[in-house]
């Protein structure tokens, strides 16, 4: 069992009924990307911004969750639910991004630096024309793609390639899959839930990483941990 085997499958139901309702389309990167690199800090200001993803007073969720259980994995695929960046052009919209990766030698030694690692990763994109901004521990992302990067081709391809390609610099990391979700509010909330887990089972990892003493009949993850089996492994 992994530690988010439970996240994986609701992920892949939730895919397959989209699927099923028409509103999903998928792609594959290979590797490498020739759009053009922004500065540290790139900047696209609202009156510049053609989409804006995840406004504060909309909905957004965006998180990481990991398996070293490669088989089944597809890497380099893209998979958006409801309409690509073009078809956004000129709206806000409720987003969602869930970056799904395979690897290799995660246990309870090295996972949760490990994962604090894949999470600074995921943020240091600097792509001209685009503009990020994460709070993850709120798993939380708003991002702006400037009018002329729309007009020369941004597409989620572009995004999803890019961070597939700096994840993959990582050592210890096999493959790569990204999720965009678009289509309604709705759906952003209903992934929210998946996220509100993960965040659950991350932050059990986190006090058991830092805290030398650990009382689990007073701790707030108590409950976590008696559902996921591989949490339990790391303090018995």
């Amino acid at each position: 069992m992994g530690l988010f085997d439970k996240q994986f499958a609701e992920i892949t139901a939730f895919i397959e009924n989209k699927q099923r309702q028409g509103m999903v389309s998928e792609r594959f990167h290979t590797t490498g990307s020739d759009w053009p690199l922004g500065k540290t800090g790139n900047l696209v200001l609202a009156r510049d911004a053609a989409i804006e993803l995840g406004n504060p007073r909309d909905v957004s969720t965006s998180f990481l969750l990991w398996r070293n259980d490669l088989a089944g994995n597809n890497h380099g695929r893209i998979t958006v639910v409801g309409p690509d960046l073009p078809q956004l052009k000129g709206k806000q919209a409720s987003f969602g991004k869930i970056v799904l990766v395979g690897g290799e030698n995660f246990d309870e030694n090295n996972c949760y630096e490990r994962y604090r690692e894949m999470e600074r990763v995921r943020y240091d994109l600097h792509l001209r024309g685009y503009l990020i901004r994460g709070v993850s521990q709120y798993q939380r992302e708003l991002s702006r793609v400037s009018r002329e990067a729309i007009e020369k081709g941004f597409t989620f391809q572009v995004l999803g390639g890019a961070l597939i390609d700096k994840m993959f610099q990582l050592d210890f990391v096999r493959s790569v899959e990204v999720i965009f979700i678009t289509s309604k509010r709705e759906d952003v909330v209903a992934i929210k839930t998946v996220a509100d887990n993960v965040m659950n089972i991350i932050g059990a990892m986190n006090k058991m990483a830092t805290e030398l003493s650990l009382d689990c009949d007073t701790c707030e993850y108590a409950d976590v941990c008696d559902d996921v089996a591989e949490l339990r492994s790391m303090h018995i």
